[in-house]
């Protein structure tokens, strides 16, 4: 499918990156998707720093596959020969002929050139790194999605191709700085970001109206127009796209976690029951249960005998029965919607967001 070319939309504060910053930028790529130990497969889903206990930090999956040879390695393009003998067309691509080598386009001249200690060596903020769930591989599909198709690539997004099998399929989407609404959101929500994890539709959905219209109030606010199309600059742009990518990545760092700590709740209420179960005999309620004899009210004794066993009995059927015949424990609603609580505010205390956690019965009805 052609595209037509976007409209330029004039960018005045636009800087010349220094040179070293593109060595930077492609030594940084190669760092992320190249393993850390040549002996052993690394998980993509693991935190860089190791944590001591589960309830300091969130917990990151760890079997995500491994990148053990360079994306780097030039592999064959499709050429055509076009009209023009100094351009020749082509259809594919490798990884790193299409990822920026530089990021000073992409954020506002104040975030860039205020204190270097606020940048990484590749020259993006520090904002930029996140410690969740898979981040370096959706924040490189994120770079993927591209403002402009260059000339060589004839109107048409090239094929991304890895070099290995195993390796996870990359491909550029095209989103011109003067889009619709309407558009941005299509390209957010059909695009490869935390892909694995299959969010739900109407959650990403959300997500990317809630990004976009942010986006619009805030343009409306710094240009005072009301645009029906915005006329995006590059900062505005990409902090779009990064804004959605974390609203989906922490969503999908909450529901790791969420997972995880139910089942290790669900351990501890089994352990628990079975400690529980192995103090009682099994056909006799505890001595405290049973009523004293008296020789006069004999009759009346049994029957309330009869009424706390049958008591008690119930009990036992509608308490832990389930984990005594089945080996199984269910989790109430109060219990699910405390853990998830709990996990959403470990997740944004760590990352210093200022979000409210909401209800997990809610969230899903």
């Amino acid at each position: 499918m052609a595209y037509p070319p976007a409209n330029a939309v004039a960018e005045a504060n636009f800087v010349n990156a220094p040179v070293e910053y593109q060595d930077r930028a492609r030594t940084e790529i190669r760092k992320r998707l190249l393993p850390h130990h040549s002996s052993s497969t690394s998980s993509a889903r693991s935190y860089r720093s190791s944590r001591s206990s589960l309830d300091n930090v969130s917990l990151a999956s760890d079997n995500a596959s491994s990148y053990q040879s360079s994306i780097f390695s030039s592999p064959s393009l499709a050429t055509e020969s076009s009209t023009d003998t100094s351009i020749h067309l082509i259809s594919e691509v490798s990884l790193q002929d299409v990822l920026p080598k530089t990021f000073y386009d992409m954020y506002a001249p104040e975030v860039v050139m205020s204190d270097p200690g606020n940048l990484l060596p590749n020259g993006r903020p520090k904002f930029t790194e996140r410690e969740l769930l898979d981040w370096e591989l959706n924040d490189i599909r994120s770079l993927l999605i591209v403002e402009n198709l260059r000339p060589e690539w004839g109107g048409t997004l090239p094929r991304i191709i890895s070099p290995r099998h195993d390796m996870p399929q990359f491909r550029l989407q095209y989103l011109p700085l003067c889009s619709s609404d309407s558009f941005i959101i299509e390209t957010l929500v059909s695009s490869d970001l935390y892909a694995e994890v299959n969010l739900d539709y109407e959650f990403k959905l959300t997500s990317a109206k809630y990004t976009v219209a942010a986006a619009r109030k805030r343009h409306e606010h710094q240009t005072g127009r009301n645009e029906l199309i915005m006329q995006l600059t590059k900062p505005e742009w990409r902090n779009i796209i990064e804004n959605y990518l974390l609203n989906i990545a922490v969503e999908a760092q909450c529901r790791f976690d969420f997972k995880h700590r139910c089942s290790e709740f669900k351990k501890w209420k089994q352990r628990r029951q079975q400690e529980s179960n192995n103090l009682r005999k099994p056909d006799m309620p505890p001595p405290r249960f049973i009523p004293p004899k008296s020789k006069s009210s004999h009759s009346r004794g049994n029957l309330l005998e009869k009424a706390l066993m049958k008591s008690f009995q119930k009990n036992v059927d509608d308490g832990s029965a389930g984990s005594i015949h089945h080996g199984k424990v269910g989790l109430t609603k109060e219990e699910k919607n405390e853990i998830w609580s709990h996990c959403q505010a470990r997740v944004y205390k760590r990352l210093g967001l200022d979000w409210m956690p909401d209800n997990y019965e809610r969230k899903r009805s």
